[in-house]
């Protein structure tokens, strides 16, 4: 039986869930002696992404491994503890990184624990219903997008919601991706665009991949957060979905998805 979707949480259920992710992630008496929960209770009587992150700065891999266990424990929504932990996670080590706050070393650890703890979380429940059964995305990046580890919450989000995804960070707009695109069979095709991207690019791009699914209704997604503030312009260079965040994607894919099939 498939899963609910995070997109019909309510606002409040949602509150719930974030506040459940901070107030139980170390509350347990596995957690290493400096992160006992009493110690990071806010006022609010929960506890913030800071020390999550901390948990991915530290050398002792203890630490971490206490935060990924808790939260494979919860069982909350993916798209949920994205938005809460690891997309505004990736944002402060990309500040931190900026601002020389912490060395690239450092920097490149936490990052690469960001990663892990992506893929143990998605790859932990993941649907219980047959493939063909599946609608079918296809993602990838445009060259100039060297920041994958959005995609690959936006990928494992999309697996979490029931899509069988192809592509992800390794690939590009491109040869490749245009034969895939042509011989997959896909509902959606998805390209994270990066915030130097022009129309012009932009535009190139997606008449390559309306080419390349001319005998398919393959509708077209480009995402990326730099996207806030074009979405007439993007839309104007033919896209279908344009997001600038994973729950956009998710909710705007899964409702065109739904009515394409009505």
């Amino acid at each position: 039986m498939k899963r609910a979707r995070p997109d019909s949480l309510g606002s409040s259920d949602r509150g719930k869930l974030e506040q459940a992710i901070r107030h139980h992630l170390f509350h347990h008496e596995d957690t290493p002696e400096p992160f006992r929960a009493e110690d990071m209770l806010g006022v609010d009587g929960t506890i913030h992404f800071r020390q999550f992150l901390s948990a991915l700065m530290e050398h002792d891999p203890r630490y971490f491994r206490a935060a990924l266990e808790r939260l494979r424990n919860e069982h909350v929504p993916l798209l949920v503890i994205c938005e809460t932990l690891i997309v505004p996670i990736a944002e402060e080590l990309g500040r931190m990184w900026c601002e020389d706050v912490e060395s690239f070393a450092s920097i490149t650890a936490a990052s690469s624990r960001l990663q892990v703890l992506l893929s143990s979380l998605s790859e932990a429940d993941g649907p219980s219903f047959y493939d063909e059964e599946r609608s079918r995305i296809l993602l990838m990046r445009m060259p100039s997008n060297d920041h994958t580890l959005g995609l690959s919450v936006i990928s494992a989000v999309f697996q979490d919601e029931g899509w069988v995804v192809d592509g992800g960070p390794s690939l590009q707009t491109g040869k490749r991706a245009y034969a895939m695109l042509r011989d997959g069979g896909y509902q959606l095709v998805g390209v994270s665009v990066a915030a130097g991207s022009t129309t012009e690019d932009i535009a190139a791009v997606v008449r390559k991949l309306r080419k390349a699914s001319a005998d398919q209704p393959t509708r077209i997604l480009l995402g990326g957060a730099s996207l806030g503030d074009r979405h007439a312009e993007i839309k104007a260079a033919g896209a279908d979905i344009v997001a600038s965040d994973v729950r956009q994607a998710i909710q705007m894919a899964n409702s065109m998805n739904l009515s394409s099939s009505n």
